[in-house]
Protein backbone atom coordinates (compact mmCIF):
# COMPACT_ATOMS: atom_id res chain seq x y z
CA UNK A 1 0.00 0.00 0.00
CA UNK A 2 1.16 3.50 -0.85
CA UNK A 3 0.48 6.45 1.46
CA UNK A 4 0.32 10.13 0.66
CA UNK A 5 1.03 12.43 3.59
CA UNK A 6 -0.31 15.90 2.79
CA UNK A 7 1.10 18.64 5.00
CA UNK A 8 0.32 22.34 5.34
CA UNK A 9 3.30 23.69 3.40
CA UNK A 10 3.31 25.22 -0.07
CA UNK A 11 1.41 23.75 -2.99
CA UNK A 12 0.92 26.02 -5.98
CA UNK A 13 -0.06 23.75 -8.87
CA UNK A 14 -2.78 21.36 -7.71
CA UNK A 15 -3.09 19.86 -11.19
CA UNK A 16 0.50 18.64 -10.82
CA UNK A 17 -0.61 16.15 -8.15
CA UNK A 18 -4.12 15.38 -9.34
CA UNK A 19 -3.28 12.39 -11.54
CA UNK A 20 -0.61 10.99 -9.22
CA UNK A 21 -2.91 9.91 -6.41
CA UNK A 22 -4.88 6.70 -6.87
CA UNK A 23 -8.17 5.78 -5.23
CA UNK A 24 -6.45 2.79 -3.65
CA UNK A 25 -3.81 4.95 -1.93
CA UNK A 26 -3.98 5.81 1.75
CA UNK A 27 -4.36 9.59 2.09
CA UNK A 28 -3.30 11.10 5.40
CA UNK A 29 -3.60 14.83 6.04
CA UNK A 30 -1.38 16.43 8.64
CA UNK A 31 -3.69 19.05 10.15
CA UNK A 32 -4.00 21.98 7.72
CA UNK A 33 -2.93 19.77 4.84
CA UNK A 34 -6.64 18.95 4.57
CA UNK A 35 -7.16 22.16 2.58
CA UNK A 36 -4.68 20.90 -0.02
CA UNK A 37 -6.55 17.61 -0.26
CA UNK A 38 -9.74 19.54 -0.99
CA UNK A 39 -8.07 21.59 -3.71
CA UNK A 40 -6.46 18.53 -5.29
CA UNK A 41 -9.88 16.91 -5.25
CA UNK A 42 -9.14 13.89 -3.07
CA UNK A 43 -10.81 12.75 0.12
CA UNK A 44 -8.45 11.89 2.98
CA UNK A 45 -8.80 8.68 4.91
CA UNK A 46 -7.67 10.38 8.11
CA UNK A 47 -6.63 13.78 9.45
CA UNK A 48 -3.99 13.79 12.15
CA UNK A 49 -2.65 16.60 14.31
CA UNK A 50 -3.39 19.18 16.96
CA UNK A 51 -5.85 20.95 14.61
CA UNK A 52 -4.27 24.35 15.11
CA UNK A 53 -3.93 25.10 11.39
CA UNK A 54 -6.93 23.46 9.73
CA UNK A 55 -9.43 26.03 8.46
CA UNK A 56 -12.82 25.86 10.15
CA UNK A 57 -14.85 25.44 6.97
CA UNK A 58 -12.51 22.63 5.93
CA UNK A 59 -12.79 21.00 9.36
CA UNK A 60 -16.60 21.06 9.26
CA UNK A 61 -16.61 19.71 5.71
CA UNK A 62 -14.45 16.77 6.82
CA UNK A 63 -16.72 16.14 9.80
CA UNK A 64 -19.72 16.11 7.48
CA UNK A 65 -17.99 13.50 5.31
CA UNK A 66 -17.27 11.33 8.37
CA UNK A 67 -13.53 11.53 7.82
CA UNK A 68 -11.60 10.04 10.73
CA UNK A 69 -9.87 12.74 12.77
CA UNK A 70 -7.14 11.86 15.27
CA UNK A 71 -6.71 14.87 17.52
CA UNK A 72 -3.51 15.40 19.52
CA UNK A 73 -2.76 17.98 22.19
CA UNK A 74 -0.78 21.03 21.10
CA UNK A 75 1.55 20.18 23.99
CA UNK A 76 3.44 17.45 22.14
CA UNK A 77 6.97 16.80 20.91
CA UNK A 78 6.08 15.40 17.48
CA UNK A 79 5.16 17.51 14.48
CA UNK A 80 1.85 16.78 12.81
CA UNK A 81 3.69 15.45 9.76
CA UNK A 82 5.72 13.09 11.94
CA UNK A 83 2.51 11.76 13.47
CA UNK A 84 1.09 11.25 9.98
CA UNK A 85 4.21 9.41 8.82
CA UNK A 86 4.17 7.20 11.92
CA UNK A 87 0.52 6.39 11.23
CA UNK A 88 1.42 5.32 7.69
CA UNK A 89 4.18 3.11 9.07
CA UNK A 90 1.80 1.52 11.56
CA UNK A 91 -0.64 0.80 8.75
CA UNK A 92 2.06 -1.23 7.00
CA UNK A 93 2.54 1.03 4.00
CA UNK A 94 5.29 0.02 1.59
CA UNK A 95 5.79 3.53 0.20
CA UNK A 96 5.24 6.95 1.79
CA UNK A 97 5.15 10.13 -0.29
CA UNK A 98 5.12 13.54 1.38
CA UNK A 99 3.61 16.56 -0.35
CA UNK A 100 2.95 20.05 0.99
CA UNK A 101 5.94 19.40 3.23
CA UNK A 102 8.19 22.18 1.92
CA UNK A 103 7.49 25.86 2.37
CA UNK A 104 8.53 29.22 3.76
CA UNK A 105 9.44 27.79 7.18
CA UNK A 106 12.88 26.22 6.70
CA UNK A 107 12.72 24.55 10.11
CA UNK A 108 9.56 22.69 9.15
CA UNK A 109 10.91 21.92 5.68
CA UNK A 110 14.13 20.46 7.06
CA UNK A 111 12.24 18.56 9.76
CA UNK A 112 10.13 16.95 7.05
CA UNK A 113 13.22 16.04 5.01
CA UNK A 114 14.62 14.41 8.15
CA UNK A 115 11.51 12.22 8.34
CA UNK A 116 12.85 10.38 5.30
CA UNK A 117 15.36 8.84 7.73
CA UNK A 118 12.51 7.54 9.90
CA UNK A 119 10.97 5.96 6.80
CA UNK A 120 14.31 4.58 5.57
CA UNK A 121 15.02 2.95 8.94
CA UNK A 122 11.78 0.99 8.59
CA UNK A 123 12.79 -0.32 5.16
CA UNK A 124 10.02 1.68 3.48
CA UNK A 125 10.33 3.64 0.24
CA UNK A 126 10.03 7.35 0.93
CA UNK A 127 10.20 10.59 -0.99
CA UNK A 128 9.16 14.22 -0.88
CA UNK A 129 7.60 15.75 -3.98
CA UNK A 130 6.75 19.29 -4.95
CA UNK A 131 6.41 20.99 -8.29
CA UNK A 132 10.19 21.41 -8.65
CA UNK A 133 11.79 18.63 -6.62
CA UNK A 134 11.75 14.93 -5.84
CA UNK A 135 13.79 14.22 -2.71
CA UNK A 136 15.02 10.77 -1.70
CA UNK A 137 17.30 9.58 1.11
CA UNK A 138 19.44 6.49 0.55
CA UNK A 139 21.88 4.37 2.51
CA UNK A 140 22.72 1.91 -0.25
CA UNK A 141 21.20 2.14 -3.74
CA UNK A 142 18.60 3.89 -5.86
CA UNK A 143 17.58 3.73 -9.50
CA UNK A 144 15.72 6.72 -10.92
CA UNK A 145 14.20 7.60 -14.24
CA UNK A 146 14.55 11.09 -15.64
CA UNK A 147 14.66 13.07 -18.84
CA UNK A 148 18.03 13.53 -20.51
CA UNK A 149 19.29 16.92 -19.37
CA UNK A 150 17.33 16.86 -16.12
CA UNK A 151 19.29 17.80 -13.01
CA UNK A 152 20.11 15.38 -10.20
CA UNK A 153 21.90 16.55 -7.06
CA UNK A 154 23.67 14.40 -4.48
CA UNK A 155 24.11 15.85 -0.99
CA UNK A 156 25.59 14.06 2.04
CA UNK A 157 23.45 14.13 5.17
CA UNK A 158 26.10 12.50 7.34
CA UNK A 159 29.65 13.81 7.95
CA UNK A 160 30.96 11.40 5.30
CA UNK A 161 29.37 9.39 2.52
CA UNK A 162 31.75 6.89 0.98
CA UNK A 163 31.78 4.46 -1.91
CA UNK A 164 29.62 6.63 -4.17
CA UNK A 165 29.29 5.18 -7.66
CA UNK A 166 26.94 6.53 -10.32
CA UNK A 167 25.71 5.48 -13.74
CA UNK A 168 23.79 7.46 -16.32
CA UNK A 169 24.98 10.87 -15.12
CA UNK A 170 27.19 13.40 -16.88
CA UNK A 171 29.68 13.69 -14.03
CA UNK A 172 30.29 10.07 -13.12
CA UNK A 173 31.59 8.91 -9.77
CA UNK A 174 33.44 5.70 -9.00
CA UNK A 175 33.86 4.79 -5.34
CA UNK A 176 33.98 8.48 -4.48
CA UNK A 177 33.52 10.25 -1.15
CA UNK A 178 31.50 13.30 -0.19
CA UNK A 179 31.65 15.32 3.00
CA UNK A 180 28.86 17.27 4.64
CA UNK A 181 29.47 20.99 4.13
CA UNK A 182 31.14 20.59 0.74
CA UNK A 183 28.28 20.50 -1.78
CA UNK A 184 30.17 19.15 -4.78
CA UNK A 185 27.25 17.02 -5.88
CA UNK A 186 24.93 19.84 -6.93
CA UNK A 187 23.41 19.85 -10.44
CA UNK A 188 24.64 16.65 -12.01
CA UNK A 189 22.76 15.82 -15.21
CA UNK A 190 20.96 12.80 -16.65
CA UNK A 191 22.62 11.63 -19.86
CA UNK A 192 20.42 8.54 -20.05
CA UNK A 193 16.75 8.01 -19.16
CA UNK A 194 17.83 6.05 -16.11
CA UNK A 195 20.42 6.79 -13.42
CA UNK A 196 21.82 4.58 -10.68
CA UNK A 197 23.49 5.72 -7.46
CA UNK A 198 25.20 3.31 -5.09
CA UNK A 199 26.85 4.15 -1.76
CA UNK A 200 28.67 1.98 0.75
CA UNK A 201 28.43 4.07 3.90
CA UNK A 202 26.51 7.11 5.11
CA UNK A 203 23.27 8.85 4.19
CA UNK A 204 22.87 10.61 0.85
CA UNK A 205 20.11 12.95 -0.29
CA UNK A 206 19.26 12.41 -3.94
CA UNK A 207 17.29 15.26 -5.46
CA UNK A 208 15.75 15.48 -8.90
CA UNK A 209 15.43 19.23 -9.42
CA UNK A 210 13.60 21.36 -11.97
CA UNK A 211 13.97 25.14 -12.29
Amino acid sequence: MRAWVISNGNIVDYDFFRNMISETDLIICADGGAKHAQKIGVTPDVIIGDLDSIEQHCYHDMIAKNIQIINYSTDKDETDTQLAVEYAIQRGCEEIILIGSLGSRFDHSFANVSLLKLVLDKGIKGRIINENNEIYLINDYIQLRGKVGEKLSLLPLTPNVSGITTKGLQYGLNNAQMKFGIPNGISNVFIKPEAEITIKEGLLLVIKARD
